[in-house]
């Protein structure tokens, strides 16, 4: 009797509406969701100086290793926000929450480590997402003076050129495309390598090889717009052909409810 072919792992890959992802209220976090928290960078201006002593002191010297102020104060608002996040889920205190470095120098929590995180920024925007099994994240704002024509044969395959070439808005495409392999390529904790250009992008399901994966679990790719000119995409682990929830949640701009996060207690 011959052996049964071993299926291939799977990638789904689809958009969705910002405005269908519910809002989240606690720090609980189920197997079927993956919670997405989105922060308006200029509302945390004034919170800098106090976000600014939930940092550590690598923390606070690679702040200053950035030339621009505008560049420091939105690394610290992000690294500190993603502090309060973690302590919320894993009910340590903020000053206790710090990262281990894979390889690629993607964090993690050695205690924690069924908790999946992964975040990124761009201009006034940046989002952090939440898991229980491998997940990544990109937002990009949308560059209307840069020429990305010259990289699609770099990083996108013939069906994906073609895709561009034909939409109507074919610089929202490209940066809707890149968004997706880059949010998939973070999730496996990989770099811009060699294997970028073989990650699928289109809409649809697409056989992926294990060996990229490293894994023999299907994933799962959605993306949208969370404001004008600003494109998300988000990719993570799915053990089933069933979609996870995705819940979005905006992270408060007050001190006070940023303590009181840290504060909530798990169901």
């Amino acid at each position: 009797m011959k052996d049964m072919p071993i299926a291939k792992p799977f990638i789904s890959i689809s958009p969705v509406k910002c405005d269908l992802l519910a809002p989240s209220i606690g720090y609980s976090l189920r197997p079927n969701e993956v919670i997405i928290y989105t922060i308006y960078l200029p509302d945390f201006v004034s919170l800098q100086a106090d976000l600014a002593q939930f940092l550590n002191s690598d923390e606070c010297n690679r702040a200053e290793r950035f030339h621009k102020e505008i560049d420091r104060n939105r690394f610290i608002v992000r690294r500190a926000i993603l502090k309060f996040i973690l302590a919320a889920y894993t009910q340590m205190d903020v000053q206790n929450i710090h990262f281990d470095y894979h390889s690629n120098k993607k964090p993690y929590l050695t205690s924690h480590a069924g908790l999946h995180f992964n975040s990124s920024h761009s201009e006034d925007f940046a989002v952090i997402a939440i898991s229980s099994d491998m997940v990544g994240i990109d937002i990009e704002s949308i560059s209307g003076n840069f020429d990305f024509t010259n990289l699609l044969p770099e990083i996108f395959d013939h069906s994906e050129i073609l895709a561009i070439q034909n939409a109507d808005n074919q610089r929202r495409l490209f940066y809707t495309f890149w968004t997706r392999k880059e949010a998939f390529v973070k999730a496996l904790g990989k770099g811009i390598d060699d294997d970028f250009k073989t990650i699928p992008c289109l809409d649809g399901q697409h056989n992926i090889d294990s060996c990229l994966l490293q894994t023999n679990k299907n994933w799962q790719v959605y993306n949208f717009e969370l404001a004008p000119n600003y494109l998300v995409a988000i990719a993570f682990e799915s053990l089933s052909s069933f979609s996870k929830n995705l819940i979005l949640y905006s992270v408060p701009n007050t001190m006070k409810e940023l303590l009181k996060m840290t504060a909530i207690q798990h169901d």
